[in-house]
């Protein structure tokens, strides 16, 4: 019996933990501004459930276009349509804040 009880808690747990991760996902689609450094003007993301990104706008600015995004653990991760690492970015309340692989310049997505 306590064999029973333990896988049943056991698959209870897994459960709640594959569900929060994927809410934490859920949480991070639909549309962000991104700013790129200080004087660049924002555009729009719209981070689908797919991990494909759409843009309006010009969200290049100066770089890589983004085409996919992921998460990894809280961390965000915005890829070009080959699938190379554009930014890295860490949530900060409501907002995710990063830096672009090729330049360093900072990077906030935004509601």
């Amino acid at each position: 019996m306590r064999k029973l009880h333990s896988i049943a808690l056991g698959s209870v747990v897994a459960l709640g933990l594959i569900g929060a991760a994927h809410a934490a996902d859920t949480a991070v689609t639909g549309a962000w501004k991104l700013t790129v450094g200080t004087g660049d003007a924002p555009c729009t993301l719209t981070l689908a459930d797919s991990g494909d990104v759409t843009n309006t706008g010009d969200c290049t600015n100066g770089g890589a276009a983004v085409g996919h995004w992921k998460t990894v653990g809280s961390k965000l991760q915005l890829l070009s349509n080959n699938n190379e690492l554009v930014a890295y970015l860490q949530p900060k309340g409501d907002d995710y804040l990063g830096k672009r692989v090729a330049d360093g310049r900072t990077v906030e997505l935004a509601r």
